[in-house]
């Protein structure tokens, strides 16, 4: 694991990362690589810029042990922002569906899409968007609603750029109904380097067991290509999703031939296209 070198300025308010991009690792396992911006008034954590984007990330969502190891000097920043002059998170008011209001603070994760964690005086709890008043929070909270929209429908994939993604094995999926594509990215990344094998009996040998290992994401995979086939009116993309579907689906009924025809078209032409 590269190092990342963090140049803090004190005269500015805000410090950036090199931009060489750094692999975070969070508590529910998931990994996004980026480059990291800190500040020294932020002490609740970072953004990190991906190719998708920037996300804001507090250190609670963060696998601290991993990033001691794999990036001390933003630990050892982690360490004096943590432990430094921490403002208190502002009091806010939830009102739920059944009727009540209750009084804490919120805490939000991007890898939460059920809903958030409140913290009363009288502890923690989670709360889900289904137990909360969304009119009431619509009107009094309008940055932890948008909040709920993005995350109700982080999974929702609407466009042609979207399902490029997908077929590239960049979409990140991250709720609990997609919970087998969460990780279905490496399983492409496996299947690839199968296919840099030349020769053919070792290579069906290492395909054979990418199968036998990961049989429902694979399966997931090709269901996901029949969806989004609807979903597009390019016909160029639903010939590549036709393709890959026929792809996998020959790759889990062990056609290696098939597979291999179908698969090296689809990458061909992903080749050519921009993220």
């Amino acid at each position: 694991m590269k190092l990342l070198l963090l140049i803090i300025c004190f005269a500015a308010s805000v410090v950036q990362a090199t931009d060489k991009p750094v692999l975070i690792k969070f508590k529910d396992k998931s990994e996004l690589e980026g480059v990291v911006s800190t500040s020294i008034s932020n002490t609740q954590g970072f953004t990190l810029k991906t190719k998708f984007g920037e996300t804001h990330y507090n250190w609670s969502q963060i696998d601290i042990n991993h990033l001691r190891q794999s990036n001390p000097e933003l630990y050892k920043f982690y360490v004096q922002q943590s432990h430094g002059n921490a403002a208190n998170a502002s009091t806010v008011k939830i009102k739920l569906r059944e009727g009540p209001e209750i009084e804490g603070t919120v805490s939000t994760s991007p890898t939460d899409t059920q809903g958030f964690t409140f913290r009363t005086r009288f502890g923690s709890r989670h709360y889900e968007w289904s137990q909360i008043d969304l009119d009431h929070l619509k009107q009094t909270k309008p940055e932890l609603y948008q909040f709920y929209l993005q995350q109700s429908q982080i999974d929702d994939i609407k466009n042609d750029e979207q399902i490029t993604r997908f077929l590239k094995g960049k979409f990140v999926f991250r709720s609990e109904t997609n919970i087998i594509l969460k990780n279905y990215g490496r399983v492409l990344d496996q299947v690839a380097a199968a296919m840099r094998v030349k020769q053919v009996s070792q290579r069906n040998q290492q395909l054979a067991n990418i199968v036998s290992n990961n049989r429902p994401v694979l399966q997931a995979v090709t269901q996901k290509c029949q969806t989004f086939y609807s979903a597009t009116r390019s016909r160029p993309l639903q010939s590549l999703l036709l393709s890959y579907r026929n792809a996998f689906d020959a790759l889990v009924r062990t056609d290696y031939s098939s597979f291999t025809y179908n698969y090296k078209f689809v990458q061909e032409a992903l080749a050519g296209m921009q993220q």
